[in-house]
Order: structure tokens, then sequence, then C-alpha cells
């Protein structure tokens, strides 16, 4: 039997699916599952012993630049002929991947499905009962067991969570350790304040006070954590933040640059894991390490943590008019007052993590 995953990107998108992956993997044991995934998300699953096979595809597949490469894979991928094709993103270019291959195409009805138009072009539909999208994701994955096997039950997603992981090389974990152990960093929270919608970001004047806090009274106040910024290397928000911190002298260490596997490795080991709604977020919610995690524009319900119940409680939907926006609206763009997320302090983020250390 053989299935192939279609969750191109984003990287949280890509978190979100694994707990349906290791669902198909548990109820269909002989199954060859292959997975078909861009580039900024590839270094999570290349190499993971549970994949049969891993097709990557360049960041902008539909980009006439990368027609060549797209279409060599597409090629590839019509050589076999698919128990089924599992469309878990139902947009516009997952579709237009997917239109050639050959199997039976699993997606979300009209109403589930993230372009509703998306579903004509899909042979069997799921519609969900969720709150969130990882249950969304565990429905449509359950419903292609039950097309493809006599079983009948499905495993909790606690269960699903004890045995879901991610293989990470030990030359991967070195790295980490000894960046670790050369710094005489034990116990360590991770700031990860980088994400890719404007909307979503806390404004960096929070941020820049949260550091100040942190690295003039971590010794007493935070029990001897090391603060660590993560970042720096892939995202505007920890750039300026890592300028911030060396200009003004303060004791936070900033991550080196990792790759995304190496990275995870860091956030498995971390205490605590401070992050707006961001890929990083969710694989801390992944590998069970304790998260606050500021939501604005997205729901946190819909698109938090899920698997760590603390994580569920430690959420923090801040209040905005925004809502899926991707910016707070150009009349605000530059104004401190209107922005949305100025409505949450770094004291309150400070509470949580006193309540979570």
């Amino acid at each position: 039997m053989k299935i192939l995953i279609v969750r191109v990107s984003a990287i949280g998108d890509v978190v979100h699916t694994l707990p349906a992956f290791f669902l198909l993997k548990t109820c269909l044991p002989e199954a060859q599952i292959s997975w078909v995934v861009q580039n900024k998300a590839v270094s999570l699953l290349r190499d993971q012993p549970f994949l049969d096979k891993l097709w990557v595809l360049p960041d902008k597949f539909l980009a006439p630049r990368n027609w060549q490469a797209t279409k060599k894979i597409v090629h590839e991928m019509r050589q076999t002929n698919w128990d089924a094709i599992i469309d878990f993103q139902g947009i516009l270019k997952t579709t237009i991947l997917m239109l050639g291959l050959k199997g039976t195409k699993y997606g979300f009805d009209y109403q589930n499905a993230r372009s509703g138009m998306t579903s004509f072009f899909t042979n069997k539909h799921t519609a969900p009962v969720y709150q969130n999208i990882i249950q969304k994701n565990l429905a449509l994955a359950s419903s292609v067991v039950a097309d493809l096997s006599q079983a009948t039950s499905c495993p909790t997603v606690d269960q699903l969570h004890q045995h879901c992981s991610l293989t990470i090389k030990a030359e991967q974990q070195n790295v980490v350790d000894e960046w670790l152990a050369k710094n005489t960093i034990q116990k360590y929270i991770l700031v990860a304040p980088n994400t890719t919608w404007a909307s979503k970001h806390w404004p960096l004047d929070q941020w820049q006070r949260l550091l100040e806090i942190f690295s003039h009274e971590q010794a007493t106040t935070y029990r001897n954590h090391t603060v660590i910024l993560l970042g720096k290397d892939f995202g505007d928000q920890a750039e300026m933040l890592a300028a911030f911190c060396k200009e003004r002298n303060l004791t936070i260490a900033l991550a080196p640059k990792w790759d995304l596997i190496t990275t995870s490795y860091l956030i498995e080991k971390a205490q605590l894991l401070i992050a707006p709604d961001t890929g990083l977020l969710h694989i801390a919610d992944f590998f069970g390490t304790k998260s606050i995690g500021i939501f604005g524009p997205t729901n946190a319900q819909k698109h938090g943590p899920f698997l760590m119940s603390q994580n569920q409680k430690n959420a923090i939907q801040v209040p905005c008019a925004h809502f899926y926006q991707k910016t707070h609206g150009a009349e605000q763009k530059d104004s401190n007052v209107q922005d949305c997320m100025y409505k949450l302090t770094p004291d309150q983020i400070l509470e949580r993590v006193h309540a979570n250390l």
C-alpha cells in the first residue's frame, strides 16, 4: 500500500500534520508513506526512518523559474499508482500539484478545505468536527484509514503523542550539547520572536523591555535560567533584538545558525519557549516543551498548541480586530497606540514565565 502526503508548507503546518502521519503509520503499519514538501520545512523530515520517500519542492514551486524542477518531481511522483493521495492543505497550489498524479485523492469537503473549490479536484472528502487544526488533520487521516483497512478503532491523541517522534541524529545533538557546555548553559528559556505576518508580531520595543528585565534580574527572579534569543540569522525581529542586546550589553545568549532539526533539539531541551504564532512554537508543543504562545489575528484554540494541555492554557489570545489579516491595517502601521499587539505587556508575559518555572 502506497500513500502520499501533500503538505508542502509552512513549518507550523507540517508540524500540525505529523500526528496525522503517525496515525496513518500506526493503523496501517505495512503502508509505504511518502511526503511532498517545500524546501523551507525539509529539514524536519529529511532522513526520517518512518518515511518511504521525501520529495522536496522549491519554496515557490509554481514560479516560472522553478517550473523545470517542479515538473521533474511531479514526473517522478507520477510513476506510482497511489492507493491514497492526501491533500492536508486544500489550496490552489496543492491542487495544481496533484492534478497529474495517479491514485485516489482525499481531501476536505467544500466547507473545510482552505479553498473550497479545491474539493472538486479530490475524489473523497472529509467533513471534520474539530477545534484545533491537529484534530482536523487527524479526522482526514482517520477517513483514509477507514477506507483502506478493516480497522475498527484509532489510537487517542494522547496515545499517539507518546509514540510521535522525530529522529535527531547524534551529530546534530552533539552540536547543540557542545554549544551549551561551552557557554555553561544548563537550564534555559528560549525567546523566539520571528513570525511571518506583520500582524502576528509582538512589537519590538515590548520584546526589548522583556529582554532587559530578563538580563537584569534573571539570576534571582528566573532561578538561574539563561535566556537564549533564537532566530537572529533568519528573521528581522530577532536580528534587531540581537543588535539591541549587544548594544545594551545584555546578558542574553544568541543561538547560532542551525538547521531546523538541530534547532528542534535545542527546543526539546529547553525549560520554556516564548514565541508568537510560528513554527517553532508548534515544534515545542510536539516535543513536549512548555511554551507561552502569543496570538493576535489567529485563533489560539484553533491554531495554537494542542498536544500539551499546559501549553493550551499558557497560550495568550490578544484581542485583535484584524482577524486573519496579515497587517493591522494601513492607517495603523505607524501607530503604537492602535496596534493590537500592544495590549499585551511584558509584565503579563512575566506572570506566565513565573508560573512555569
